[in-house]
C-alpha cells in the first residue's frame, strides 16, 4: 500500500522562522541573562515560543476571515513553532549564554593570587577561546560596543566555530532521532505529553478556544499572574501571594535550604501537571520531599558534612544510566531490524515513510560523532576521552528525550549529573590529566545545566508532529538545521552586543566563572578515583532498576524513576506543590467521573498554561521598552 503523500514545508513558514528567531533569542537573553527574570527554557514548554504561537494563531483567525486564502495551515504554524523550540534551547539560559563568557573568564578572571595563568593557560586552544584584556574590558565593564574592528575580529573566529559545533551537535541528534521515531512512536506508542498541546491548539478554526471552560482558566490564570506582575511593578496593586519560600534556620531542618523549600501557586505549572500521567504526577511531589528527607535524614546522623549524602547528583548519574539502559533493552528488537536494514541481512526494520533512510540516518550520527572527536582532538583532548565524553553525553541525551517522550515532565534539569562529573568520579582527575580536564572545562557550556533546555527532546517532539499532521519529515530535517545554526550565531551575537553595553559583571551571569574555579580545585589537588561518588551512583541506579522490575511485575505501581531524576534539585522547588494539586484534582476526577470527566476537564487547565503564558509575556516584551523586571519564580 502506497504511503499518504505528505504536505510540503512551505517557504513562507521557513523564512517567518529564520526572521522570528533573532528576535526570540534577543527577548530570551533579555530575560534570562539581564534580567534573571522568568527563565524561558527552564521548563520542557517554551512559554515565549508558545506565546509566539498564539499569535500567530491570533493572527491567522483574522487572515482566515479577511483572505482565506492566504491563512496559515496548521503544518505551518507547527513548523515556526518546531523552529523557534529548537532555536531556544540554544539561546536559553544553560547554552550560550555560558559558552560565551567561557570564551573569556578563564583569562579576564585570571590573578596572581589565583595562579590560573600557570595552571591551564596553556592547555587552553588560542582559536577557541579570547584572551587579550584589551578586548574583554568592555565584555566585563560595559559601556563600550561589540562593533569596533578589533572587538569583531576578536571575537569572530571562534564563535563561528563553536556555531558550527553546535550545528554538528544537532544535526547528529537529529540522525539519532529518525533511529529512535518508530520505535517510540509506533511500536510502543508514547504520548508525547509536551507535543500535544501545540498540536491541540493549531487545529482548525481554533475549535479549542471557542470551549467556556478554556476560557474560564485562561481568565483565572491571567487574572493572578497580572495581579501578581503588578505587585511587583508597584506594591500599591494588590496581590494574591503566588510562592512563599521558607528559610528554616534550626538543624536538621535546616538542610532543606539547598536547593530550598517553597509552596507555591503557579497557574503554569498546574496546567502542565494535569497533562502528564498520573504516576508521573504523584512521583515527581513524592521523590521531591524524599530528596528532602534524605537531606535530614544526613543532617540528623552527621552524615552530610561527613559524607555528602545523599549526594543527589551522584544518585541521578545512576538513575539515568539505568533508564538509558533499560530504553535499550526494551527497544532491542527495534535496535535488531536497524541493524539488519544497514547490513541488508535477514528481516530487516522498515524506513519507509522516515524522514531519512536508516543508512543514511546511521552515517550522519557516525560522521558527526568523528566530526565532534576531531574538534576535541584539536583542541588538546585525548582520544579515548574525548570519544568516552560524548558516548555518555549521547547517552543521557536519549535518556532525556525517552523521559519527554514517555511521561513529559515540566522539567528536568539533572543538575551536574552529565559525564564530567562521571568520568572524573571513574578515572580520578590525576589520571584524566590537566589538559583533557581543560578543554572538558570549555564544554562545560553542555553538560552543566543544558539538560532542562536540550536540543534533542524538541527535535524528536517536531518529528512527531510532522507525521502526526503528515508534513514532509525530511524537509523538516533541514529547517530543524537551518535554526540551530540561525539561533546559536543570533544568541552569541546577542550576547556580546549586550555584554558589550551593560558588561557581564552587571549582568546575572556567574555559571562560566564555576567552571574555571572548579578546573583550578581539580588541577591544584588532583585526586584519584572517587569510591564513595561511585558508590552513591551504583546506588541510584541499583534503586532505579528496582523501581523499573516493580513496575513492570505489577501494572498498578504508582512510583517511577523518572520522577526520582527529576526532581532532585532547584527546579522542582517551584514545581512539587503545583504539581501536588494538579495530580489530587486529577485524581478526584478519574476517580469520580472516570476519562470522560478528566477529558471534559483538560480545556480548563490549557486555559491555566495560557493565560499565565499570555499575560508574563506581555509584561516581559513591555519591560523592554520601559525598564521595569518582574520575576517569576516558577520560571
Amino acid at each position: 500500500m502506497k504511503p499518504p503523500t505528505k504536505s510540503p514545508i512551505t517557504f513562507r513558514a521557513t523564512l517567518i522562522g529564520i526572521a522570528l528567531i533573532p528576535l526570540n533569542s534577543y527577548w530570551i537573553l533579555h530575560l534570562s541573562y539581564i534580567w534573571d527574570s522568568n527563565r524561558p527554557t527552564s521548563l520542557a514548554l517554551l512559554f515565549n515560543v508558545l506565546f509566539t504561537l498564539l499569535v500567530l494563531i491570533a493572527f491567522n483567525t483574522g487572515l482566515r476571515r479577511l483572505r482565506p486564502t492566504l491563512a496559515f495551515s496548521q503544518s505551518e504554524l507547527l513548523t515556526i513553532y518546531a523552529m523557534l523550540c529548537q532555536a531556544s534551547v540554544f539561546a536559553g539560559r544553560d547554552m550560550l549564554q555560558v559558552l560565551v563568557p567561557l570564551m573569556g573568564n578563564g583569562f579576564w578572571y585570571a590573578t596572581t593570587e589565583n595562579e590560573w595563568a600557570q595552571l591551564f593557560h596553556q592547555h587552553l586552544p588560542e582559536w577557541l577561546v579570547v584572551g587579550k584584556q584589551e578586548i574583554l574590558q568592555g565584555f566585563y565593564k560595559g559601556e563600550s560596543t561589540f562593533y569596533l574592528q578589533a572587538h569583531l575580529q576578536a571575537w569572530l573566529f571562534p564563535t563561528l566555530l563553536w556555531v558550527g559545533f553546535c550545528l554538528v551537535i544537532g544535526v547528529t541528534m537529529l540522525c539519532l532521532n529518525v533511529l529512535l521515531r518508530k520505535q517510540w512512536q509506533e511500536h510502543e506508542r508514547l504520548t508525547y505529553p509536551i507535543a500535544q498541546l501545540p498540536f491541540e491548539i493549531t487545529q482548525g478554526k481554533n475549535r479549542f478556544f471557542n470551549r467556556r471552560t478554556m476560557t474560564m482558566g485562561l481568565c483565572i490564570a491571567a487574572l493572578l499572574n497580572l495581579l501578581y506582575s503588578l505587585h511587583q511593578i508597584n506594591p500599591v496593586f494588590p496581590t494574591i501571594p503566588l510562592y512563599h519560600n521558607f528559610r528554616l534556620p534550626e538543624k536538621p531542618w535546616s538542610a532543606m535550604n539547598n536547593p530550598g523549600f517553597r509552596i507555591s501557586f503557579f497557574p503554569f505549572a498546574i496546567g502542565v501537571g494535569f497533562l502528564i500521567p498520573l504516576d508521573l504526577g504523584f512521583s515527581c511531589w513524592f521523590f521531591h520531599l524524599f530528596w528532602h528527607f534524605q537531606r535530614i535524614i544526613g543532617e540528623s546522623f552527621g552524615w552530610r558534612g561527613a559524607i555528602g549524602f545523599p549526594r543527589e547528583m551522584a544518585q541521578i548519574r545512576g538513575v539515568w544510566i539505568a533508564l538509558f539502559l533499560w530504553t535499550l533493552w526494551m527497544g532491542r528488537s527495534h535496535v535488531r531490524g536497524v541493524l539488519q536494514t544497514i547490513f541488508s541481512r535477514g528481516e530487516a526494520a522498515s524506513d519507509e515513510g522516515e524522514a531519512l533512510r536508516y543508512k543514511t540516518a546511521v552515517a550522519g550520527a557516525l560522521i558527526g560523532f568523528i566530526l565532534i572527536v576531531v574538534f576535541c582532538l584539536k583542541a588538546g583532548m585525548s582520544l579515548w576521552f574525548a570519544a568516552l565524553f560524548f558516548v555518555f553525553y549521547f547517552a543521557m541525551s536519549i535518556t532525556i528525550t525517552r523521559i519527554r517522550a514517555e511521561l513529559g515532565p515540566p522539567a528536568h534539569d539533572l543538575y551536574n549529573a552529565g559525564p564530567d562529573l562521571l568520568l572524573t568520579d571513574a578515572f580520578g582527575t590525576r589520571r584524566i590529566g590537566n589538559r583533557n580536564l581543560s578543554v572538558m572545562s570549555l564544554f562545560f557550556w553542555l553538560n552543566h545545566l543544558s539538560y532542562r533546555a536540550h536540543p534533542m527532546p524538541h527535535q524528536l517532539e517536531a518529528l512527531k508532529l510532522a507525521h502526526q499532521t503528515r508534513f514532509n519529515s525530511t524537509q523538516l530535517l533541514w529547517v530543524l538545521a537551518i535554526a540551530i545554526f540561525v539561533g546559536a550565531f543570533s544568541a552569541a551575537w546577542g550576547h556580546l552586543h549586550l555584554s558589550y553595553q551593560v558588561g557581564l559583571e552587571n549582568a546575572r551571569s556567574w555559571y562560566a566563572r564555576a567552571a574555571f574555579n572548579r578546573l583550578a580545585g581539580w588541577l591544584y589537588n588532583p585526586g584519584e578515583t572517587n569510591l564513595s561518588g561511585l558508590l552513591y551512583t551504583a546506588g541510584g541506579f541499583t534503586f532505579a532498576i528496582s523501581l523499573l522490575l516493580l513496575r513492570w511485575r505489577f501494572v498498578q505501581w504508582p512510583l517511577h524513576p523518572v520522577g526520582y531524576v527529576v526532581s532532585s534539585w532547584w527546579t522542582f522547588t517551584g514545581l512539587w506543590f503545583p504539581l501536588l494539586i494538579s495530580w489530587t484534582i486529577k485524581r478526584i476526577l478519574l476517580s469520580t467521573g472516570g476519562v470522560l470527566l478528566y477529558r471534559r476537564a483538560i480545556p480548563f487547565f490549557i486555559g491555566l498554561v495560557i493565560g499565565d503564558v499570555i499575560v508574563a509575556s506581555i509584561i516581559s516584551i513591555l519591560g523592554l521598552f520601559f525598564d521595569y523586571r518582574v520575576v517569576y519564580l516558577s520560571w
